[in-house]
């Protein structure tokens, strides 16, 4: 089947005037132009070239790095602090270390009083009883002993107020003559990370005149 010339041409400005409406494609750039221009627009080249100046500014405010001496005094000055840390740190390590080996001889004193109470209370003829009981205490005496533990107060010496509370007093005698410990109601006792507990005793003191 033949077309005429009109009924040809009639496709072709169907197609044009497609292209020239919405959703159409955009047109090229012109190759004679330069590359750049497709790449990046005019504006955006200018917002480049003014972080590129402010890059440099930012540069140029950097403060220099610190001397060499200066290094040096801040190394020593925090060498030093942290020997002083550590040291502190030591210090109360050994500190609760102490306490901690004191709390635990208290308790043992405890123990050992406890047993000297029950073994006074026994009838004469639990033998077997109180030999054990006896054999308990010459082994916690000796442990007591060989971890520095030792008693602070006995009839007839001298009173100190450091290691003793006096709870009340009593007339003094040629054995426990004025200002010495009379009678010791509780034994106190000193380990070796100090003072466990105080001695309470009666303190020798002159009879009132009537």
């Amino acid at each position: 089947m033949a077309f005429s010339e009109d009924e040809e041409e009639e496709p072709r400005r169907r197609r044009r005037s497609r292209g020239r409406g919405e959703g159409a494609e955009a047109p090229l750039p012109d190759r004679a132009q330069p590359l750049s221009w497709a790449i990046l627009p005019p504006e955006e080249e200018e917002e480049e070239g003014t972080g590129s100046a402010a890059g440099t500014v930012s540069a140029a405010e950097t403060p220099a790095a610190p001397a060499a001496e200066d290094w040096r005094s801040r190394y020593q000055y925090l060498l030093a602090e942290f020997d002083n840390y550590r040291r502190r740190v030591q210090k109360e390590t050994e500190a609760a270390v102490a306490a901690a080996r004191g709390k635990v001889l208290l308790k043992v004193v405890a123990l050992h009083e406890g047993i000297e109470g029950a073994l006074a209370s026994l009838p004469p003829e639990a033998k077997a009883l109180r030999e054990g009981l006896m054999l308990i205490l010459r082994n916690m005496d000796a442990m007591m002993k060989e971890e520095g533990v030792e008693p602070v107060a006995s009839e007839g010496a001298r009173f100190e107020p450091e290691v003793h509370e006096a709870v009340g007093q009593s007339p003094a005698t040629p054995k426990a003559p004025e200002g010495t410990v009379a009678v010791v109601v509780q034994q106190g006792y000193r380990g070796p990370t100090g003072l466990l507990r105080p001695a309470k005793v009666l303190v020798a003191a002159k009879a009132s005149p009537r």
